[in-house]
C-alpha cells in the first residue's frame, strides 16, 4: 500500500511539473533583426530544438532544412 501511494504521488508532482514548465508552450520566441525587412520572430521548440522563423507571407517556415525565400515564392506561385 505504501508504494501504491509513493507512485501516485511521483505521478501528481511529474504532472504538476509539466503543466507549469511545458503545457504553457513549447517554445521560447526570440526577435530576429533581419537586413531590409525590420524585425522578425524565431522560435526554438524547447523539447525539440526545431527551430522556425515567421515570415508574414509564409507563416512559420523550419530553417533547419534551409529553406530560402526565394524558394517559398517559387512554390507559392507553382
Amino acid at each position: 500500500m505504501k508504494k501504491a501511494g509513493i507512485i501516485v504521488v511521483s505521478g501528481l508532482i511529474l504532472i504538476v511539473a509539466f503543466a507549469l514548465l511545458i503545457y504553457p508552450t513549447p517554445y521560447k520566441y526570440f526577435p530576429f533583426s533581419s537586413t531590409g525587412d525590420g524585425y522578425s520572430a524565431v522560435r526554438v521548440n524547447i523539447i525539440t530544438g526545431k527551430t522556425e522563423q515567421y515570415m508574414r507571407a509564409h507563416g512559420w517556415v523550419d530553417t533547419t532544412k534551409g529553406v530560402s525565400v526565394e524558394d517559398l515564392n517559387n512554390n507559392a506561385s507553382n
